[in-house]
């Protein structure tokens, strides 16, 4: 029998102290950089079934790591020795953010699953700049995410992170940030493409927000966006974001569901909106994926990358070799 060594002696202890608390010990603890290089041969697994295309990027592998980790681009370095395909930095903000008022994270252990209300804290665009400008330049791909509520200071951010990585996501679907769904609106959004097409030199993904069986009305208006971004020339998509839940248990009485439970609604969310996008555009599946079966059927319902996070908070990180392995043989 395999012993999960990270479950017995890192997960279960840590289990018991505040998410925020242990996120912050995760922070000092990826600060060792001499560490992560030292042991980063436990993680490594390449395979040539693994190398994909993406918008012209070659990756190593599928699986890359969704964005709200590393908000303020100060950890890639270390989280690049896990064996990532690609890794998304941020969500950067123009200016910076206190976030939510706290708590605004929970777990649900059994279920493998996370609420967040975070609301994107950082240390805005100039922070981030600061300590990109004193990483060495890395083979590991690395996109950043941006967001934010005025097209002026989005522009700004594209066009000054670019220079650090092979892509940008656009986020325009965090459940937890006042003023964003302005941009799940047609017309906002097209305006903000258009806007982002003027100045972007690298390719875009635009981060879409979920939705649910059975909710009609708001499937066809995502549909539709989704539609829209691909016919402007969005290179990707990725489907999606952490789905809005109600709690008593967060300062603002409600977050984003992160994890296991989401995975199904993420496979039905695939195959919708493959059928309504120009074959350029390519789809990245975020959302309940923790094992390489997971992310076969991802794969196969249409989209040409995988992204985790909350699966690296319960499994740790040999998780992204574990799902390269049983992907292989899956394909």
């Amino acid at each position: 029998m395999k012993i999960n060594f990270y479950k017995i002696l890192i997960r279960s202890p840590l289990l018991l102290i505040a998410p925020e608390i242990v996120w912050k010990i995760a922070d000092l603890a990826l600060t060792q950089k001499w560490f992560w290089s030292f042991i980063s041969k436990i993680f490594i697994y390449s395979h040539p079934k693994l190398n994909t295309n993406f918008a012209g990027i070659e990756l190593d592998s599928p699986v890359g790591l969704a964005a709200g980790y590393d908000k303020n681009c100060k950890y890639l370095s270390s989280l690049e020795t896990f064996g990532f395909g690609y890794l998304i930095g941020g969500t950067v903000t123009f200016d910076p953010r206190p976030g939510n008022p706290k708590p605004r994270m929970i777990r649900i252990p059994k279920e493998k699953a996370l609420v967040n209300s975070l609301g994107f804290p950082g240390k805005g665009l100039n922070a981030a700049v600061k300590v990109l400008n004193k990483q060495k330049m890395s083979q590991a791909k690395r996109f950043i995410s941006v967001s934010g509520t005025d097209i002026s200071d989005i522009k700004q951010c594209i066009q000054q992170l670019e220079p650090f990585c092979s892509a940008i996501e656009l986020n325009i679907s965090s459940p937890n940030t006042k003023g964003l769904r302005i941009f799940q609106e047609y017309d906002n959004l097209k305006e903000l493409i258009e806007e982002v097409n003027s100045v972007r030199t690298k390719p875009l993904i635009v981060k879409m927000p979920p939705f649910k069986a059975g909710d009609t009305l708001n499937q066809n208006n995502i549909l539709k966006l989704c539609k829209l971004v691909s016919e402007m020339g969005a290179e990707g998509l990725t489907i999606s974001n952490t789905l809005p839940t109600k709690t008593k248990k967060l300062a603002i009485g409600e977050g984003g569901l992160s994890g296991a439970p989401l995975f199904d609604n993420t496979i039905r969310m695939i195959k919708l909106v493959k059928s309504e996008i120009s074959e350029k555009t390519q789809i990245n599946a975020c959302g309940g994926i923790s094992n390489g079966k997971q992310a076969s059927e991802a794969i196969k319902a249409g989209a040409t990358t995988v992204q985790i996070w909350t699966s690296l908070i319960y499994e740790g990180p040999c998780v992204v070799k574990n799902i390269k392995k049983e992907l292989v043989s899956n394909l």
